[in-house]
């Protein structure tokens, strides 16, 4: 499997970055994860978008679901209408997408985009990949989720605090995908819905991850800082996610 990072950034993209989101490619099975504003562009150059099995947004905050607006026009107005894509997301998520648009653009909302919702303990088959979702805490209902195929696994944390479903999914995954969007000095911040470098950590190392990955970082905050606060306590390989990163799974490494 080749994990791709179209997007990054916690809240709002660095110069010339994008928001949190994640291409699985699997096979033929082409999978997104979150595609928070700017991913797109970057996913554009990657795939045809007519060709993608499904969406999965974890929870509706827009630098987690913003390029569905794009998305949709682009399938709205494509002349071939390759509508039905399969978006699955919390519950409301398409009605909520609905409410900054005019009336004919929402009436065609459920046209193009064919919505399931996400739940907690339900497992989700898109082509060859298993996805199953873990509630997190936040402001918002949202979702962590452990992704699988033949030869591998992994887990994405979405947004949350600290709590055992985060474990839970990540549990001896071969790469953990975890927020870490504040730096450890941070934690009183954070508790309000976040995690800190150390934190991320914390939870990797609990639930006996092979490889973590620290995504979400604000662009405040210098990734290098945080890298290193999080490789102080877990033991394993660690790194920062960035625009462009490649890591295969099932035989490969970090690109």
């Amino acid at each position: 499997m080749r994990l791709t990072v179209l997007g990054a950034s916690g809240t709002y993209p660095r110069p010339g970055g994008a928001c949190n989101g994640f291409l699985l490619q699997e096979g033929n099975t082409l999978l997104v994860v979150d595609l928070g504003n700017g991913c797109l562009s970057n996913l554009l150059r990657l795939v045809d978008f007519t060709e993608l099995d499904a969406v999965l947004i974890t929870h509706m905050h827009v630098d987690h679901f913003g390029d569905l607006y794009p998305l949709y026009y682009a399938l709205r107005f494509h002349p071939d209408k390759p509508w039905g894509l399969r978006l699955i997301l919390p519950q409301g998520g398409l009605a909520q997408m609905g409410c900054l648009l005019g009336d004919d653009a929402r009436d065609f909302l459920p046209r193009v985009f064919r919505e399931e919702q996400l739940r907690e303990g339900k497992t989700y088959r898109v082509g060859d990949i298993a996805v199953r979702a873990f509630p997190t805490r936040h402001f918002v209902e949202g979702y962590s989720v452990r992704l699988e195929g033949e030869g591998w696994s992994m887990a994405y944390s979405s947004d949350t605090t600290p709590n055992p479903a985060l474990v839970e999914a990540a549990r001896g995954v071969d790469l953990f995908v975890c927020e870490a969007t504040l730096p450890s000095s941070y934690e009183e911040e954070a508790a309000h819905g976040h995690l800190t470098s150390t934190q991320a950590a914390a939870a990797a190392a609990e639930a006996g991850a092979k490889r973590l990955l620290l995504t979400h970082i604000w662009p405040t905050f210098d990734p290098g800082q945080l890298l290193a606060e999080a490789s102080e306590v877990f033991g394993g390989e660690a790194g920062v996610a960035r625009e462009g990163m490649q890591v295969e799974l099932g035989g490969g490494g970090v690109g």
